[in-house]
């Protein structure tokens, strides 16, 4: 419950890349998104800290209307909710065809995309119907978004997860530095394959579990692919290799 109410706290917050400059943003923009109202003066933003780590810092500057005063706050997550932890250019389909070029994040936690038109513009949370991000391009099943791997006669679609779990314990100030203490939360991110059969998303697994999303007649075909071309079905290239080879048989 804990992780939830950081989360919450957290998603609708200003954003902009601090650090190292790995995604392309306008320096100094913070993306607001609109139509977030907020008491304290809040704001994120996407840091890699001295260690290598990615992290998301928010930072809070809470009122205390009865004695008229404020404290800005600072917390430490390691990770982010975003889709290679940060903004990128990337389109989206109009219903006329014609592609918009935005700068967008992709949230994975929440399943919503941010895009800002440019740095005078504020940051709005869209649901579209399909999008492509950094070269990746999404659409959405079951209302769900899953990136496209390989479409033809069948298709492999990749989905994402991401949760955020709490690290925060009450100090006591012989914590050592360092490690989990340096952050309140870790966002975590995971994948899973999809296929479509009779209209169905359905799981397709990695290893040699991968064959068994396929008809029991083809997959002796498939068996003797992957053995002759040495292909390592717990990869994503090696997957996709043999969604290619079953649509020629």
């Amino acid at each position: 419950m804990k992780a939830i109410l950081l989360f919450s706290a957290l998603v609708a917050l200003p954003l902009y890349v601090s650090g190292q400059q790995l995604y392309n943003s306008p320096q100094g923009y913070s993306y607001f998104i609109r139509g977030a109202k907020f008491t304290d003066n809040n704001q994120t933003k996407i840091v890699i800290n001295e260690k290598g780590d990615t992290t998301l810092v928010a930072y809070y500057n809470p009122q205390d209307i009865v004695n008229q005063t404020s404290q800005e706050i600072s917390k430490v997550f390691k990770g982010t909710p975003f889709f290679k932890n940060g903004w990128y250019k990337g389109t989206i389909s109009s219903e006329k065809g014609k592609d918009m070029s935005f700068l967008m994040a992709y949230n994975i936690q929440k399943d919503v995309v941010y895009i800002v038109e440019s740095a005078k513009n504020d940051a709005v949370a869209i649901r579209p119907t399909e999008f492509t991000i950094e070269g990746h391009t999404f659409r959405k099943y079951e209302n769900i978004f899953l990136e496209t791997l390989y479409m033809k006669q069948n298709i492999l679609l990749k989905g994402y997860n991401c949760t955020l779990s709490s690290t925060h314990v009450e100090k006591t100030g012989y914590e050592a530095q360092g490690g989990d203490f340096a952050y309140e939360g870790e966002f975590t991110k995971s994948h899973k394959y999809f296929t479509i059969q009779n209209d169905m998303l359905q799981v397709v697994s990695t290893g040699r579990k991968a064959l068994q999303s396929f008809p029991k007649e083809k997959r002796a075909s498939l068996e003797q692919f992957v053995k002759n071309n040495k292909i390592n079905l717990k990869t994503e290239q090696g997957l996709v290799e043999v969604f290619k080879y079953y649509d020629t048989l």
